[in-house]
């Protein structure tokens, strides 16, 4: 604690305990942040986005059939106008196939679309993949 005379500043003794124990936790997190930022930039060895698709929920809808699907990307790098291809397969013959662009998918996260049918996929086999991204 500081005490002012006139002009002059002075301490008046030792810092109480709950400064030192402040500034021991002070110091361990930022040790801690410290250290998981350089873990991640030694080792991250991921060159490109790892990226996978799957059904989430099938509805019907008045111009056709909404297919809500989520792209994961499992590396740590972005992803960015990523192209997701949907089918609607019979006997491993496409019927329709359906295209959207998702704009940003980042890294070790997971971004939601769908994409419409006209023809109903229930009872069918669905293939949703991602087939191409940029490099943000």
């Amino acid at each position: 604690m500081t005490k002012t005379t006139g002009d002059a500043n002075f301490e008046t003794g030792k810092p109480h305990w709950i400064e030192w124990v402040t500034g021991a936790v002070s110091a361990v997190v930022v040790l801690l942040v410290i250290m998981w930022i350089g873990k991640d930039a030694l080792m991250d060895r991921d060159t490109s986005p790892n990226l996978d698709a799957n059904v989430v929920q099938v509805e019907g809808r008045s111009d056709g059939f909404q297919v809500l699907f989520e792209v994961r990307n499992r590396s740590s790098r972005t992803a960015s106008q990523v192209t997701v291809r949907g089918e609607v397969l019979e006997n491993s013959k496409p019927l329709e196939t359906v295209e959207t662009v998702i704009d940003y998918v980042p890294g070790k996260s997971k971004a939601k679309a769908g994409l419409i049918f006209q023809n109903d996929p229930n009872g069918k086999t669905i293939s949703i993949r991602a087939i191409s991204f940029t490099d943000p």
